[in-house]
């Protein structure tokens, strides 16, 4: 059963594929354009399966899966990530 989350949820997986604080990165939804922090958006999880949706129209955003020591990552849902650059790199 997967449950609804914020983005939080996110940072354990995402830091196996981004450095830094990822859910602080800003994401355009492909499909409606809004942009926002990942941290905002709604998140559905369970067994390390992960699908983050738009905050705003519910779109697929990225979808994270670990298995058999692997992570798999897709952002098809977004246009462009930005990143907050740190004094700490």
């Amino acid at each position: 059963m997967m449950q609804k989350l914020d983005g939080n949820v996110l940072a354990g997986p995402l830091s196996q594929v981004m450095i830094g604080e990822a859910t602080a990165a800003r994401g355009r939804c492909a499909a409606c354009g809004d942009v926002a922090v990942l941290a905002q958006c709604v998140v559905y999880a369970g067994r390390g399966r992960y699908v983050a949706r738009c905050r705003r129209c519910d779109a697929v955003l990225l979808t994270i899966i670990e298995a058999d020591g692997d992570v798999r990552f897709t952002m098809n849902g977004v246009t462009a990530l930005t990143t907050p650059v740190g004094t700490d790199r």
